[in-house]
């Protein structure tokens, strides 16, 4: 069995221990990770983390070396894939990505919309770099990207480097597994197909026994799932009216635009503010030298499914399995409506060579312009991250649609530059 190494960038971040907890479960069914590289720019969190992946490494017994390193070129050399976990100026940054698109009555949210974009601008120079110096020290590596906003990351090192980089995310395959489950007493077992852009990614196809079921599955998901999950209550709310089940979560902030918005004003701390003291929370479980598995605070960061989807990727390239996953990756015809170069979500037979988007034809219709108009946003804030143009950078954060005003866009692009200290011309 080939011997394999894993590096992680951003090792100092709260998902680490799902992943190192992934490595050792996952040695079992033929992935053989016996070296884990670790980087990160911040050293405490780092050394805390890596002390804490050592401990579980021990107390599983597993035969895997940890190598620690702030430097990317020596942490990810020879390495078979490159975890990318990075958050370009910390949740200080997210908190003003929350905190300004508010004062303009916009959700403030770090994978779409102002916020989303302005991760976007302060990332993708570094994820550029990251990309090319991990195409120089492991050439064969596959970069598996966790990096929000993912698919707006993914389309940029796609577009302008080397790199072999799939765009990961656990939101659409966590919802087929939900899925799968309340449709298998009515349906049996379906095939659930997913088309999109990621965190604004729709089940727009179900098969059972070879027929269209989707219209059924939709109404039936509706009247029997019990409520207990209201996420997945108001994606299937909006599914009965477009014929196609958006993402939970994420999908409310285009569908329910003014109740989140309402919902946002009135909570009385942001995500950023609630996710810094569980990070806090992490640290200091994992920093006890009595901690030897994965820190109990995790369980309220979120980010379910994070390591089954990092391994089932891992085990369809390295057993060339071609298995069926939902990913971030190259367009290249599978969606008629969008152009070839660009990275859609949808599912995607995953080999040895990398993810090769299943073709899906034409968008249905009742989602159709909203895809388009996210996925031109998206491409002009790749083209605003590379050129530091400000007309470029105005241009798209007009055209998503969660702003789409040029009288909110203006003072928000300059209040936004101003506040992250981006220099943009």
């Amino acid at each position: 069995m080939r011997e394999l190494k894993v590096c992680v960038v951003g090792a100092g971040g709260s998902y680490t221990p799902e992943i190192v907890e992934g490595l050792i479960t996952h040695r079992s069914q033929g992935l053989n990770v016996r070296v884990l590289g670790l980087c990160d720019t911040n050293r405490d969190r780092l050394e805390v983390m890596a002390g804490l992946a050592r401990r579980m490494i021990d107390s599983a017994g597993a035969d895997i070396e940890v190598q620690v390193s702030q430097e990317l070129g020596e942490a990810a050399r020879d390495a078979d894939f490159v975890v990318t976990q990075i958050r370009v100026g910390g949740m200080q940054a997210r908190r003003i990505d929350e905190v300004i698109p508010a004062k303009y009555g916009i959700i403030g949210q770090e994978t779409t919309g102002p916020g989303g974009m302005f991760k976007a601008l302060r990332t993708i120079p570094v994820m550029l770099d990251v990309a090319r110096v991990v195409t120089e020290v492991a050439p064969r590596a596959f970069i598996l990207n966790y990096t929000n906003p993912s698919g707006v990351v993914t389309e940029a090192v796609l577009t302008l480097t080397r790199a072999r980089l799939l765009g990961l995310c656990s939101s659409i395959p966590l919802m087929q597994v939900q899925l799968r489950k309340l449709l298998q007493p009515r349906f049996g077992d379906v095939r659930i197909h997913s088309v999109g852009l990621n965190h604004l990614g729709f089940i727009f196809r179900i098969v059972a026994k070879e027929a269209d079921v989707t219209s059924a599955a939709i109404s039936w998901a509706r009247r029997n799932h019990g409520g207990e999950d209201s996420l997945l209550t108001s994606a299937l709310e909006v599914a009965e009216t477009i014929g196609a089940i958006p993402v939970p979560k994420y999908g409310d902030l285009y569908f329910h635009r003014r109740r989140e918005v309402k919902l946002a004003a009135e909570a009385s701390r942001t995500r950023a503010d609630v996710v810094m003291d569980i990070e806090a929370a992490v640290l200091k479980e994992a920093a006890d030298p009595h901690t030897v598995g994965k820190p109990a605070a995790l369980l309220r960061r979120g980010g379910d499914g994070y390591s089954s989807v990092t391994f089932s990727t891992m085990l369809s390239i390295v057993s060339n399995r071609g298995d069926d996953i939902v990913m971030s990756a190259m367009n290249r015809g599978a969606v008629s409506d969008l152009p070839d170069n660009v990275v859609v979500e949808t599912n995607c037979r995953v080999d040895a060579l990398g993810a090769n988007p299943i073709p899906v034809g034409s968008l249905p219709l009742a989602i159709r312009g909203l895809v388009q108009a996210v996925k031109t946003h998206e491409t002009l804030t790749v083209q605003a991250a590379v050129t530091k143009r400000r007309d470029l950078a105005l241009q798209a954060l007009l055209a998503h649609p969660l702003v789409s005003d040029i009288d909110v866009a203006v003072p928000l692009l300059d209040e936004m530059l101003q506040a992250h200290g981006l220099e943009y011309h």
